[in-house]
């Protein structure tokens, strides 16, 4: 039996709902179970049996010791319930530190209850842990109980120099878009007309670690280099709206923002900005995807050095060429020619420009990293597949 455990399901923004698709689709059949937090009112199509029985986010800040408890006790009468249809197989696409201390307790009280897959997305997660805690971790990873698993190299990498934790990294799922649907029609992939209107795109949650304060400065390079430049084209930036806790800093944002787009030499040449709603639907943010020709990954790179990025996967599936931080996690799919890294802030004006100013072979060398991406999803479908084939 295939069971998914996600807490997650009413988070709008993000992709927990469309990992449940996406594991669904690569298992090739029905998921059996999908447990979350008693809150969750999320609809999943074609689930056979959705249980709302975890702790929520409130229980778990505030009382975590006896949110591990409850959700111990509830998994395992799902468990023994179920121990009739066959071996369990458990999958937690988006494991934190609680789903990870749940998981020890629950194989200390009955070792052969299920088999654990754990994705783990960021390394604090194992770095949260006391040092018992990741000495059992071990323990069960080397008896099958628990599977690490990890969906980008430097990640697994990490885990096994620095924790020694053995991680398979064969997990990684597509996001909103499909990895089985082309996006463009193979003629317009082979024809590309000449544009003189380019689109750029920032999509995605607005968070400090995802390099959002570093838009306006970005832009204003952009802007100098279009004065400077014998091209004619124009430029529309669009982005999701900007989220700040403090209105005094949403203001100053925007007042940057907006400086940095206003061309006052050449006001011709000014850069068009189109602002998004702050959540948008997994199909409204395709079609956004989609409408752009480039997209720009600006992230933090102590946040994301060895950690993966949805926005990545979305892009390179979508054949976007991308501009992005030199050394963030996924750039083994970044190195085939369709994208440019920028290793200090002042790079990401010119390496935009120089991907506008010559599209079309970016846009082919896109198409081999889509195919790597796609060779590396159809691992996590043969994970899936074999789980299900494993002996009792």
């Amino acid at each position: 039996m295939l069971v998914v455990i996600e807490k997650h399901l009413d988070q709008i923004d993000g992709h927990h709902q469309t990992q449940i698709k996406s594991i669904e689709n690569l298992a090739g059949r029905p998921l059996d179970i999908v447990i979350t937090a008693k809150q969750s009112k999320m609809v999943l199509q074609k689930i056979s049996i959705i249980k709302r029985v975890l702790s929520t986010r409130t229980d778990r800040q505030h009382k975590p010791f006896a949110a591990i408890d409850s959700d111990v006790y509830a998994l395992e009468r799902i468990f023994e319930e179920r121990n009739g249809s066959g071996k369990l197989f458990v999958i937690i696409p988006t494991t934190d530190e609680h789903d990870f201390r749940v998981c020890l307790k629950l194989l200390k009280r009955n070792p052969n209850i299920a088999t654990f897959s754990l994705r783990v997305l960021v390394y604090h997660k194992i770095d949260n842990l006391s040092d018992d805690e990741r000495a059992d971790l071990a323990k069960l990873i080397n008896t099958g109980s628990i599977i690490l698993l990890t969906e980008t190299v430097s990640l697994a990498k990490l885990l096994k120099d620095k924790y020694n934790l053995p991680a398979i990294n064969s997990f990684l799922l597509p996001c909103t878009i499909n990895a089985n649907k082309s996006i463009h029609s193979p003629k317009e992939r082979v024809v590309v007309k000449a544009q003189n209107h380019l689109k750029i795109g920032y999509l995605g949650g607005f968070r400090r670690e995802k390099g959002a304060s570093k838009l306006p400065e970005i832009l204003t390079g952009l802007k100098n280099l279009i004065n400077r430049s014998d091209s004619k084209f124009s430029i529309e930036f669009i982005m999701q709206k900007a989220k700040y806790k403090s209105r005094f800093k949403l203001a100053i944002f925007n007042f940057k923002l907006m400086r940095s787009l206003r061309n006052k030499d050449k006001p011709d040449r000014e850069i068009k900005l189109t602002i998004l709603d702050e959540e948008l639907s997994p199909a409204q943010f395709m079609n956004s995807v989609e409408s752009v020709d480039l997209l720009l990954i600006p992230y933090d790179l102590e946040k994301y050095r060895a950690r993966g990025s949805g926005i990545i996967i979305d892009g390179v599936l979508a054949e976007k060429p991308i501009v992005y931080t030199e050394g963030i996690g996924m750039d083994e799919f970044l190195n085939f020619g369709n994208a440019e890294a920028a290793s200090q802030l002042s790079d990401f004006a010119p390496n935009i420009m120089k991907i506008l100013l010559n599209l079309q072979p970016y846009r082919n060398n896109a198409k081999l990293a889509q195919t790597a991406l796609c060779a590396r999803i159809q691992e996590t479908s043969n994970f899936l597949k074999a789980m299900q084939c494993r002996p009792d």
